[in-house]
């Protein structure tokens, strides 16, 4: 096939006008110089230290060997690529692609094209050697690219030699390997977790343990069923169904997970008793050997697929905190000086389970998404962390709460949403910070698109429910809706002490304070934050009991060190609750509170 010069300029054009790269500047920039510097015959200099220096505006002293700016945005180039050719330009003729290990780009006609270039630089490829800025100053060819590399007529005469090796087959770096590497063939530890950071996980076919064939096609498409609820969040990298499907009844699941380049194994099994089915599920650290989580369903079989579908979305409720928290705390255990801005958002976001409850912790997560920050400023992951934290301490620490903060806070939700619309996980944060700033109806909004987009997040299933009665009197069916669903997870689900925070509130909303002390003490033996310390403390002085509210105040003084029920009351609920018709009778509430510690404090 021929490649006329002007189709390949459209072509790319195309692609940087595409919705996801429009939406990455970053991104557009690295393409186009890579894109640049290979149509000028100038792929040589096509090396992290010129890509630091030039795209990503490091200083002279940058090292590609300890700063991976460009490994990590490089693999990020190959996997919108991917996306690209595999939505908007699925059909277009022509398919640009990076080869792993290099940053030079081909141009090659969509029927050569290989099936996926995703990735970061191969393992094993030959790192650079450390950079030195008396050795490795910027060529004059690196400094002239935005200018000799961007004239039209440079490009299109490099394209007529483009197309001439392109038709006989050639490569710009010499002939095309054979491909991925056979998947027998460990990946290594190194590749565990990609550059990026996303958390590797593959699942497993779930084992038919019956002696009944016919259950064989349930449990395969029970994990088909869990495999494509995971493959919507965009933290997780998930290994392909032809690959995982290789390994069933596999034995040794550490050789698993090296083989499939996955840090995190889902595996299971199904037995059948007359109508009734029990599936065991458990997630597994392959490089430790730990089982992190394991649960037993029961069920009857009466309809398949609506056993089938109920039985994904509880699974995905469940695994998802456990793996977050899981690559959380190996990424907290390797070496955070060299972490990934990928690694530090998920180290930074917000997940049940891993919090602790301490102003210098909340903190902590401001500066980790922060760093990664400055390693990627478009990755609007770490924006939507920043957006949430600084709303959330502007309304439990009163230091926080400042014109500037708040600014900032609106100022990273704009742009989050810029950057990542299609995460759900982004979308969900910006939900909590329009919570955090009193935008109900934004809240919600945010909410119901998260999910939109992953319609098993648990934590958005449970408040798009909840959050339209944050200040307001919730209906009997409402509140026996998430009852049910609190009574529905797990012992051991770190999201528990969140749907129980909720039940508790939603019964002080409505006058019931034995149920509402009754869920805020159960909700305190998981996890407990200013939030759901405050409205314990609330409910008891309500109840009569201020010694104990104070009790519960001053126990949190040594993890928030400024604590004030009065500006909680003032601040806080006015801004939550607005003109709420409960907004009065939540504020005298919290002012009650208020006033019990201040007479506590003056009486010592």
């Amino acid at each position: 096939m021929t490649l006329e010069p002007a189709a390949i300029e459209r072509h790319i054009e195309a692609i940087l006008a595409s919705r996801d790269f429009a939406a990455a500047p970053k991104m557009r920039a690295l393409l186009r110089y890579v894109v640049d510097a290979t149509l000028a015959g100038d792929a040589q200099r096509l090396k992290g230290y010129a890509i630091g220096v030039d795209v990503f505006e490091r200083g002279p002293d940058f090292d590609p060997a300890i700063d991976p700016i460009v490994r990590v945005q490089a693999g990020r180039l190959r996997k919108l690529l991917d996306a690209y050719y595999s939505s908007a330009g699925g059909a277009d003729p022509i398919r640009i692609d990076i080869p792993r290990g290099g940053y030079a780009v081909t141009f090659l006609p969509r029927g050569d094209a290989p099936l996926s270039s995703a990735g970061d630089d191969e393992p094993n490829a030959v790192p650079e050697p450390s950079a030195h800025p008396a050795a490795a100053a910027p060529s004059q060819s690196s400094l002239r690219w935005r200018q000799a590399a961007r004239s039209p007529r440079a490009q299109l005469a490099a394209l007529a030699l483009l197309l001439v090796l392109g038709a006989l087959g050639v490569g710009l770096l010499g002939e095309r390997g054979s491909g991925q590497p056979p998947l027998t063939e460990p990946a290594g530890r190194a590749s565990l977790q990609s550059q990026e950071g996303a958390i590797t996980l593959a699942v497993l076919p779930f084992t038919n343990m019956s002696r009944d064939e016919s259950l064989g096609p349930f449990a395969d498409g029970l994990a088909d069923a869990l495999m494509t609820a995971l493959s919507r969040v965009k933290s997780i990298s998930l290994a392909s169904r032809t690959s995982a499907f290789q390994y069933r009844d596999a034995a040794d699941l550490r050789r698993v997970g090296e083989a499939l380049g996955v840090r995190y194994l889902i595996e299971g099994g199904v037995q059948r008793d007359g109508r009734r089915i029990r599936v065991t599920a458990q997630l597994i650290d392959t490089l430790t050997g730990a089982h992190i989580w394991a649960q037993d369903y029961d069920r009857d079989i009466s309809d398949e697929l609506a056993v089938q579908r109920e039985l994904v979305t509880m699974l995905a409720a469940e695994i998802r905190p456990q793996l977050y928290g899981a690559a959380k705390r190996a990424i907290e255990a390797a070496h955070p000086e060299s972490a990934t801005a990928w690694q530090l958002y998920l180290q930074s976001t917000w997940m049940p389970g891993e919090a602790r409850n301490s102003l210098a912790w909340e903190k902590e997560r401001i500066a980790l998404a922060t760093r990664a920050l400055a390693l990627d400023p478009d990755l609007g992951q770490a924006s939507s962390v920043l957006a949430d934290k600084l709303a959330y301490l502007a309304n439990v620490d009163p230091a926080s709460d400042t014109d500037e903060a708040r600014r900032a806070a609106a100022q990273h939700a704009r742009h989050a949403l810029e950057l990542a619309p299609g995460d759900a996980d982004v979308i969900f944060n910006i939900s909590v910070y329009s919570w955090h700033a009193g935008r109900m109806t934004e809240a919600i909004e945010a909410t119901k698109r998260t999910l939109e987009l992953d319609p098993n997040h648990v934590l958005a299933r449970f408040l798009v429910t909840a959050v339209p009665y944050t200040c307001r009197r919730a209906p009997k069916e409402v509140l026996d809706e998430l009852t049910a669903f609190d009574a529905e997870m797990s012992p051991d689900n770190p999201v528990r002490w969140l749907t129980l925070y909720w039940l508790s509130r939603l019964h002080l909303n409505n006058g019931d304070l034995d149920k509402a002390h009754d869920a805020a003490r159960r909700a305190e033996q998981i996890f407990r934050s200013p939030d759901s310390f405050y409205q314990l403390a609330a409910i008891l002085v309500q109840l009569g009991d201020a010694k104990g509210a104070v009790a519960q105040i001053d126990q949190q003084r040594a993890n928030w060190p400024n604590l004030d029920p009065r500006h909680y009351a003032d601040a806080t609920v006015a801004r939550r609750c607005e003109d709420a018709p409960n907004a009065a009778r939540l504020h005298r509430i919290y002012s009650d509170l208020a006033e019990a510690v201040e007479a506590a404090s003056a009486d010592r």
